[in-house]
């Protein structure tokens, strides 16, 4: 008998849970209808639009509902965007006070909340058939609103407030129904400078193809910086190789493509594909200096130092200024010295001695003023050239001169 109450007792709770199970669900779907019944109410009064729709966008998760629901859902919070900003619109067509930031920020609240329910209205049902509701409605409203949309990317966009900016051209571009609006690159450019400045890397490629085209030849270049530099911040050296070699190719003229490439062959030891690169721009500008200079530059990393004293000077007859230039070819001199000691006779006796001491003091004197021009030019960076000048004058016997830098290095330390 003890048996038949227990299982009773358990059938008796199973369909209590059961039932409760039924209740809640029941429950929630009404309150899904209460949820838009109050937010109809509140487009019809034109007020607490906030939480009819904070409360419409809390049951997006829910599992009750399916994707029509969410779709409605988005179309009715961007109805009651709309109705706010009909509401702030008429203070300031009555010339009262209202807030500019919130007029447009309804705008692409509204704009975002169309997007959903346009990409939750596209969806498929059970039967893999797409039947679209608010298609026509989504259209209308949006292409109502397009221009205070672009409107306030462009006033955000004015404010600095580039995040934000980026995010009502990101709703114009997304939102785009027409195949002929010529603005679409120019807006794709203001969303890539906005993404940029907002230090976005995906958000700033995701544009820029549209905007390179508008931009005019002096904007081009600049542009292709910046989706290399995303790669960069990224940490995707792979792409960001790939987007400096695009970028030299096409605009051999903007530096920041060879002077990244030519730091990269220099650090990795790949001398001799930076020597090829500089060939291939020194044949299209064959007197522009960094060319000359980069592969001076290589040949110093492959201690190849009769080619950096060659390359150097062709840069400095370019470019009487060239500190880098000048810096390269004293090392170079100075390192041949080096190499001269290191193989010189030792034998006071032996003629050669004197011969040899003679090509080493010859080579301290051919650095000593391309070190020193590197000093005149550039004074504040003596932990650059006060160790070579250091060098310099010991092996010259310069006494004066060695005493003068040896306080600069003391100083340094």
């Amino acid at each position: 008998m003890k048996k038949y109450f227990v299982i009773l007792t358990l059938f008796m709770f199973a369909l209590s849970v059961g039932s409760a199970e039924k209740k809640d669900k029941k429950e929630e779907l009404v309150k899904l209808k209460t949820l838009f019944k109050t937010a109809k109410l509140a487009l019809k009064n034109s007020n607490n639009h906030g939480p009819a729709e904070q409360g419409l966008l809390g049951a997006i998760p829910r599992q009750d509902i399916d994707n029509k629901d969410r779709a409605r859902i988005y179309y009715t919070a961007a109805l009651l965007q709309q109705n706010l900003n009909g509401t702030i619109n008429r203070l300031a067509y009555l010339k009262q006070k209202y807030d500019t930031a919130q007029f447009f920020g309804t705008t692409l609240s509204m704009y975002q909340h169309l997007i959903r329910c346009d990409s939750v209205d596209i969806i498929p049902n059970a039967k893999g058939v797409v039947k679209r509701k608010y298609e026509s409605d989504v259209n209308s409203l949006m292409k109502k609103h397009r221009k205070n949309l672009l409107n306030g990317g462009i006033f955000q966009m004015r404010k600095k407030a580039y995040p934000l900016a980026f995010d009502y051209f990101d709703a114009y571009l997304r939102s785009n129904k027409n195949p002929n609006d010529t603005i679409i690159p120019r807006v794709s450019y203001w969303a890539t400078l906005c993404a940029y400045n907002a230090k976005k890397p995906i958000q700033t490629r995701r544009y820029i193809e549209s905007a390179i085209s508008w931009a005019d030849k002096a904007q081009k270049p600049i542009l292709q910086e910046y989706k290399a530099r995303t790669y960069s911040w990224q940490n995707d050296e792979k792409n960001w190789l790939k987007e400096l070699n695009i970028g030299v190719k096409l605009y051999p003229e903007h530096d920041y493509f060879f002077m990244n490439l030519l730091d990269w062959y220099n650090t990795h030891h790949k001398y001799d594909q930076g020597l090829a690169l500089a060939d291939s721009l020194l044949d299209i500008h064959h007197e522009k200096p960094l060319f000359w200079y980069a592969k001076s530059l290589l040949s110093l990393g492959k201690e190849d130092y009769k080619n950096c004293i060659q390359f150097s000077d062709s840069c400095i007859m370019r470019d009487k200024n060239y500190a880098d230039a000048y810096f390269n070819k004293g090392l170079s001199y100075c390192n041949l010295a080096l190499i001269a000691q290191q193989d010189a006779c030792n034998d006071l006796k032996n003629p050669k001695c004197l011969e040899d001491r003679r090509i080493i003091q010859s080579l301290y004197q051919s650095a000593r003023p391309c070190m020193e021009k590197v000093r005149q030019l550039q004074p504040e960076n003596a932990d650059r050239w006060a160790s070579p000048l250091y060098r310099i004058y010991l092996n010259l016997n310069m006494g004066k001169e060695f005493d003068e830098i040896d306080a600069v290095l003391k100083k340094m330390k």
